[in-house]
């Protein structure tokens, strides 16, 4: 695979950064009310990631289904307690790609999240400008206005980047957003669970 690849796009989540989904669903689910319509929350988290509401709304609808005690610092805290750190390594593997790929990323994510990124990874390993330092370009779905799984986005960036899917390997925690990139012509890689993309990526040989 290793010699018909020119481009190499990441997903973030689970990827890059490393993530607890569960524990962050936790904490937000304790600040909400009983009676709490999760219509509600679940359009706002799709809502928010997508670029179609602003942060405050974002924080505001959720503080809408809390008890009136709880405030926006105890949101925006366990929002990005879905953020648990970026190890140094991986940061090492991009740069090193960078010199023989061109190295993109494709996220669901958002404003938020990617403040708290920026701010740990310039803290955490004093680098900073985090997406132009590692990426020739993000593709961030709250700033694109669009998202995963949608084929959509991914025919996005192939046109904005001049992409060419079959020499492009994108890896993504997620089957289903790797089905719909395989559809488009695109080689793909399932990052499993606990599995580290820098050994994968060194074994294959990229670096």
């Amino acid at each position: 695979m290793k010699n018909r690849i020119r481009n190499l796009l990441f997903d973030l989540g689970n990827v890059i950064v490393d993530i607890d989904v569960d524990d962050a669903h936790d904490r937000l689910g304790r600040l909400f009310r009983s009676d709490v319509k999760g219509e509600i929350t679940d359009k706002a988290f799709l809502d928010y990631e997508s670029g179609k509401i602003s942060t405050d709304i974002f924080i505001n609808t959720l503080l809408s289904q809390c008890d009136h005690r709880v405030q926006a610092i105890d949101i925006i805290e366990a929002w990005n307690s879905m953020l648990t750190g970026v190890p140094p390594h991986r940061l090492e593997m991009l740069t090193r790609l960078k010199t023989n790929y061109s190295v993109y990323i494709l996220s669901n994510t958002n404003a938020m999240h990617l403040e708290w990124i920026n701010r740990y990874v310039k803290k955490a390993h004093h680098a900073a400008h985090f997406d132009n330092r590692y990426f020739d370009h993000a593709y961030y779905s709250h700033e694109v206005g669009d998202r995963k799984p949608n084929a959509s986005i991914f025919k996005f960036i192939i046109e904005d980047a001049f992409m060419t899917p079959a020499l492009t390997l994108y890896m993504d925690d997620m089957q289903e957003n790797l089905d719909v990139a395989q559809k488009l012509g695109f080689q793909t890689y399932l990052v499993k669970p606990g599995e580290e993309i820098a050994e994968y990526l060194k074994l294959e040989g990229f670096y």
